[in-house]
Formats: structure tokens, sequence, C-alpha cells
């Protein structure tokens, strides 16, 4: 289980003034054959897929909700959320409990990696080439071997009034 806070930073990869500590830890995860990171600090816990109530008149990329030991989340689809083609459920989809804007969301991907410890001055901004709807998801780029790290930022990720469902 990771510690989560719900009053952490929200730019979550991008070096603050006055952090003491240069390396930042990070949840990594797949989607697609990418490779995205989450900060530890922001993640409740990691649990198996589990059957999901659906709702109907929301939209696509959320799939209902779930009862999480007595608390009701709402569960969102990151591929379908991205925009990714489907997938099959499989034993390597998780879904990772996050904590955001005072409430708990569940996410489903496709498999947690690892953690993992990067340097702040490893994490660059992402290119302004990037289309402007997917920067405003993204905290920044690190490189992991001849692989980037897509980091994203999950405040502003769920920072919608379309995921205002469920009493996490």
């Amino acid at each position: 289980m990771f510690a989560g806070s719900r009053n952490a930073p929200t730019t979550e990869g991008a070096p603050r003034p006055g952090d003491a500590s240069p390396v930042i830890q990070l949840v990594g995860f797949r989607l697609d054959n990418e490779d995205y990171a989450i900060a530890i600090t922001r993640i409740q816990e990691i649990i198996l897929m589990k059957p999901i109530t659906r709702l109907p008149q929301v939209p696509d990329f959320i799939e209902g909700l779930i009862n999480l030991r007595g608390s009701v989340i709402p569960i969102v689809n990151l591929r379908k959320r991205f925009g990714l083609p489907a997938r099959e459920v499989d034993d390597e989809t998780r879904i990772i409990v996050v904590n955001v804007h005072d409430r708990t969301v569940g996410c489903v991907v496709d498999a947690v990696t690892q953690v993992m410890r990067i340097n702040r001055d490893q994490i660059q901004p992402p290119p302004l080439s990037v289309m402007a709807v997917a920067h405003q998801y993204l905290s920044g780029l690190a490189r992991l071997d001849d692989r980037l790290l897509i980091i994203l930022d999950i405040d502003r990720l769920f920072d919608e009034p379309s995921l205002a469902v469920g009493t996490g």
C-alpha cells in the first residue's frame, strides 16, 4: 500500500522553490506500450481489477463505481481518457487509486511497472509542439534509457466537471 497525501503540491514533476529533495519518487505504469508515471505522494494504493458498477449517461472514459472498503469511488479508464484503442482486461491490469482534489479516484492502467527515483533536473517540460490538449495533462518528460517517461499532472487530468461522479 502506498501512503497518499491529499495536500500534495499540484506541480508533481516540476521543481519548486524551497524543495529540500532533488529526487522525486514516481510510480510507473504502462498504457499502450508507452511509459507513464504519477508522483508516489498522490497514490493511495494499487489494487487488482474488481467488479465495476456501470453508470448511465457518463462520459465513456468513466467505467463506473467500485466499493473500496466502504468508500464508493469513480473508476476512470486512462486508455479511453487518452483516446487509445480498447484492450481486454488481463492479469497485468491494475487500478491505481489516487487522491486528487480531496477526492479518491481509481485509474485503470494496462500494468504497473515500477517505483522509481528521478532527479528533478532530469525532468524536462513537454515540448510546445505537443498538442494543447495533451500538453495540459503533462507535468514533464524524463528519459529512461532509450525511452521517454511521460509524467502526468493528475490535478489537471481530473480537474473537470465530468469527473464529479461518485461519493469518494
